[in-house]
């Protein structure tokens, strides 16, 4: 048994520690902005809910990482996508406002854990090759080898928020320094557009080209105003 003056230890020990404990709890949930200058809904919700700060945090802290892993050129392209993601986070904050949270159709905060989570599997790629799964604040693009010296990819993206803008593409193609996929039509026809992919450093980089038939601005494959182009980065799930 514990001599008195053991416990008195004890509970000296713990209640000296327990100030520190209780700071670093609350370091944890601070945000990586100044809660002083909060201007977006999206940022008042996020000092407002210590949850949403400690993701807020996490978040800063894999994308810094993230940058840090890539090379100029694909960290320039994460900039773009992080801006992006900051801009959709703010909608989603918007289109909350004053909706119970059972009715709310996209939840901040799991977006913002999602975020979290992809920024934690960008990967620097081990070669310049195509392989892989590479994805954005939009979606993925997937790159498999078809043998014979092809590749099979296929491309779906979307506004995360809305789900607008929406393509979904596919097909196979001749393995080389860039990859051209001819889009066609449920009869495989052409239907005008071309969709390259390349290397452009540790990115993948999206182009779409050509015009459709009778004048039409998207391809049959996506949405009204949907365009497959855009940057991606080699991403593991985690």
């Amino acid at each position: 048994m514990k001599s008195w003056q053991s416990r008195i230890n004890g509970l000296a020990l713990a209640s000296a520690l327990a100030p520190a404990l209780y700071g670093h709890a609350l370091a944890q949930r601070k945000p990586s902005f100044d809660c002083g200058k909060a201007a977006s809904m999206a940022e008042k919700a996020i000092c407002a809910d210590p949850a949403l700060a400690q993701t807020d945090a996490d978040i800063a802290a894999k994308y810094a990482a993230a940058l840090k892993t890539l090379d100029a050129r694909a960290g320039k392209a994460l900039r773009d996508d992080q801006s992006d993601f900051v801009s959709y986070r703010d909608h989603i904050a918007e289109f909350n406002q004053g909706i119970p949270k059972d009715q709310q159709t996209t939840d901040l905060g799991e977006f913002m854990r999602d975020r979290a989570t992809y920024l934690a599997g960008i990967r620097k790629p081990a070669d310049k090759g195509f392989i892989g799964t590479w994805s954005s604040i939009r979606g993925t693009v997937e790159i498999k080898s078809a043998g014979g010296g092809k590749l099979d990819v296929s491309e779906d993206i979307a506004n995360p928020v809305s789900g607008s803008g929406a393509c979904d593409i596919g097909g196979t193609v001749k393995a080389g320094k860039e990859l051209r996929l001819v889009d066609t039509d449920d009869q495989d026809k052409a239907t005008g557009f071309v969709f390259a992919f390349r290397r452009d450093g540790d990115a993948l980089v999206v182009e779409q080209s050509g015009a459709g038939k009778d004048g039409a601005s998207e391809p049959p494959s996506c949405g009204a105003n949907g365009h497959v182009d855009g940057a991606f980065f080699l991403n593991e799930k985690q």
